[in-house]
């Protein structure tokens, strides 16, 4: 990977990660630049006219290939970001995006308009922790706890805590299962992808964990049991949940929701794009 200076080098690795179709290309280019070289932004800025630091390079090019093979930036550089915050996350964890950040949005407005002091908050297939993480630092004065199935994805999230300094009790277990109490708030962000659209998934997607991905034949299989859990373990009053769905299974959760949750108020939220992300479920 020879290059006279960081600026040229850059430029090299944009044409070969367009060659294969990456959108965003320029800016995966300078991501793995900063990840092999262990630069700042500022520090990259600072270098452009120099030459890249040989010792690095044959590290770059490894991650460069990874890219090439449509491997998601985030599992290569080990970080994705989350409300403002850099999350830990590898390949047994779903990469946390921007349109889930709703979720803690809608919790926090919900919470703080209703004035509850010390909330009991429950997020249910945490996976790296983001949503959970997030809320915990968000509103110190709540108890917030999460589980998953996964022992992998629950040792990333609990680095996450402990990176960011978040308080949370993380539970290993199915759903709600390890839940007991009232909650004033329960989120979710379950697999929900109709198990016929996962063969066209981008190639990205693709390379995340199944088991965080696939709903089953009508995007369902989580949600039923998780919506039973749900009713079971949210206050009677003055509660919500939070659920992230995805637009083609939204009429069958809007019906599933108002036959569990009959004396709560149920809406879809959109994201900034328009599109149906999420069913509110509150209780007066």
């Amino acid at each position: 990977m020879a290059a006279e200076n960081v600026s040229s080098l850059i430029q090299s690795i944009t044409a070969r990660l367009s060659g294969v179709g990456i959108e965003d290309a320029g800016i995966d280019a300078r991501l793995l630049l900063r990840s092999a070289f262990e630069w700042s932004a500022a520090q990259q800025l600072g270098n452009l006219l120099d030459p890249p630091p040989a010792d690095r390079l044959e590290l770059l090019e490894s991650l460069v290939v990874r890219r090439l093979g449509r491997e998601p930036l985030q599992y290569i550089t080990g970080n994705a970001e989350f409300f403002r915050r850099q999350f830990k996350v590898s390949d047994a964890v779903l990469i946390p995006r921007p349109e889930t950040e709703q979720i803690v949005v809608q919790t926090l407005a919900f919470v703080r308009e209703l004035g509850i002091e010390n909330p009991r908050i429950a997020d249910i297939c945490t996976g790296s922790g983001a949503i959970a993480v997030s809320i915990a630092l968000e509103l110190p004065s709540a108890e917030v706890h999460a589980t998953d199935i996964s022992a992998d994805t629950l040792t990333i999230a609990q680095q996450n805590a402990t990176d960011l300094g978040a308080e949370l009790d993380l539970y290993e277990g199915n759903l709600s299962d390890p839940l007991s109490g009232e909650f004033d708030v329960i989120v979710s962000n379950p697999p929900y992808i109709l198990t016929s659209a996962m063969p066209g998934l981008q190639a990205e997607v693709a390379r995340e964990p199944v088991l965080a991905l696939d709903g089953g034949s009508d995007g369902l299989d989580l949600i039923r049991p998780l919506f039973v859990g749900i009713s079971k373990l949210l206050s009677p009053n003055a509660s919500a949940a939070y659920v992230e769905i995805d637009p083609p299974i939204e009429d069958a959760v809007m019906e599933l929701a108002l036959e569990q949750f009959p004396h709560a108020g149920i809406s879809l939220l959109t994201d900034l794009t328009g599109l149906t992300r999420c069913v509110s479920i509150e209780r007066a």
